[in-house]
């Protein structure tokens, strides 16, 4: 007989006490490059992060899609935003700050961009 499963989330932070999570680290929200970020523009990371899963063996992580989210506009629009170049202009920042990276462009393809998490942020300087 197996051990029982202990809860890894309190009944405020939901539902499924072992369900899935997004981690957001205190050093990355007390970064400057996080504090530059809109509300808005947090939450569309927390929305890009939400997509991140990753295959641990023995505590090991053997793979994960950290350079392959996607975010086509029939997740985005119209629940988290109402027009392309508010969306676009969010992202950049996001790129900027050193949060993601695009790692395919796919309009000329007529496909949805692909991302990839960065640790960029870390180094990142506010503009003169």
């Amino acid at each position: 007989m197996g051990k029982p499963n202990k809860p890894i989330h309190q009944p405020f932070e939901g539902d499924n006490p072992r369900g899935r999570f997004v981690k957001i680290t205190h050093d990355m929200m007390s970064s400057p490059a996080w504090q530059d970020l809109s509300l808005r523009q947090q939450g569309l990371y927390l929305h890009l992060k939400a997509k991140y899963s990753q295959r641990k063996i023995h505590g090991n992580i053997e793979n994960d899609n950290r350079n392959d989210i996607s975010l086509p506009k029939s997740e985005w629009f119209p629940e988290l935003y109402s027009d392309y170049r508010t969306f676009s202009k969010d992202i950049r920042k996001l790129e900027e700050n050193g949060f993601i990276q695009t790692i395919r462009y796919g309009k000329a393809t007529h496909q949805c961009n692909i991302y990839g998490f960065s640790d960029l942020w870390k180094k990142w300087k506010p503009p003169k």
